[in-house]
């Protein structure tokens, strides 16, 4: 799952990246807007991967990623 510039820097952007037809349907749905709720991107209410419903999403937080994540908010 990437945004349309990973997706068109990794040249996969032809099957992902976008919302659109043909194209994998890649989502996660928050339940709050994570650019006015940070803490939003561990409360995860959906996933879907190609088309595919995840029905119990879960976060696997990595500390170091927090630690520099933590460090320029």
């Amino acid at each position: 799952m990437v945004t349309r510039t990973n997706a068109k820097i990794l040249g996969i952007d032809h099957v992902t990246g976008t919302v659109d037809i043909g194209k994998n349907a890649d989502l996660i749905i928050m339940e709050q807007n994570p650019l006015e709720h940070i803490e939003a991107l561990s409360d995860i209410a959906m996933v879907m991967v190609k088309g595919n419903l995840i029905q119990t999403p879960s976060v696997t937080r990595i500390k170091e990623v927090d630690d520099v994540l933590y460090s320029v908010w």
